[in-house]
């Protein structure tokens, strides 16, 4: 009898050690993107992608975090969305993460779909203050918003692109009233007319609308939502999508439509569902070659 209850006690603190150990092991995950629409003075132009953090903590005030980016010796780092959690009004991680980030790289910021569900939640009012804290700090906040990055002569045009609540399904109980899809003119209406002789990256927090972003033209989506699907099987990919669906389309990794890449991270935190399972958290680390 001893002997069974000390095999089952080290099978359960085994378990409990290993989906740790998934939830808390920072990757690095790299990615070149060649183009010839990249300027010669952009070639090894390094960009990390920050994704999902949703109020977690990797050591300390984020060190741990922080030493990964700073590994990389990024040119600039993107946030796609989700540093804070919707239900949840301790945003002190988030402005902390950017307070430290800011003083070594400029940082490019949109909001995600839990940003956008702490204002009509009630934590409401405690957002306000976050969301006017957030505008005092030295961040590029893109709110349908496109800003030029220049090196010497050269530049690269980065876009941040909002997508509404109401095309998260999961947050509405009328599920056949739901968005499914964005209009024909939905993102150039919010970012005007693209030039596509330049190189263009857009920040789009949820992926599912790829093939929009591919008909806006942009070369390069960075995006994340899906958490890596939570759960990954070889072969097979993403258990499960935040838009409760199984087997997501989008889930992970590099996706390529006509002229333009999408990265999807599986982003470092998260929500409702708190484990991950061969998913583990990671920043983003994309390397422009001129080509």
């Amino acid at each position: 009898m001893v002997t069974q209850i000390l095999i089952g006690s080290t099978i359960v603190l085994g378990t409990a050690l290993f989906l740790k150990n998934e939830t808390e092991d920072l990757e690095v995950t790299k990615y070149e993107i060649k183009n010839s629409k990249i300027p010669k003075a952009f070639d090894d132009f390094k960009i990390v992608q920050v994704s999902d953090l949703h109020n977690k903590s990797f050591g300390k005030n984020n060190e741990k975090l922080l030493k990964k980016i700073d590994d990389e010796k990024p040119d600039i780092v993107v946030i796609t969305g989700d540093l804070v959690e919707g239900d949840n009004k301790n945003f002190k991680v988030a402005l902390n993460l950017i307070d430290e980030l800011t003083k070594k790289y400029k940082v490019y910021h949109i909001i995600g779909n839990h940003e956008q569900k702490s204002l009509i939640k009630k934590y409401k009012e405690e957002y306000k203050i976050y969301f006017n804290k957030l505008s005092n700090k030295p961040i590029i906040d893109l709110n349908n918003e496109k800003v030029v990055v220049n090196k010497e002569n050269s530049s690269i045009n980065i876009y941040g692109l909002i997508v509404p609540l109401d095309y998260y399904p999961y947050f509405f109980k009328n599920y056949k009233n739901r968005k499914k899809s964005l209009d024909k003119n939905f993102i150039t209406n919010r970012l005007g007319t693209l030039n596509e002789k330049e190189f263009n990256i857009m920040l789009a927090h949820t992926p599912f609308f790829f093939e929009n972003y591919t008909n806006y033209g942009v070369d390069l989506v960075l995006a994340g939502h899906v958490h890596g699907g939570i759960i990954r099987l070889p072969f097979v990919g993403g258990v499960l999508s935040p838009n409760r669906e199984f087997f997501p389309k989008y889930d992970f990794g590099k996706y390529e439509d006509k002229n333009t890449s999408m990265i999807l991270s599986k982003g470092l935190g998260g929500s409702k569902v708190l484990i991950r399972l061969n998913c583990k958290p990671e920043i983003v680390s994309i390397t422009l070659k001129h080509e």
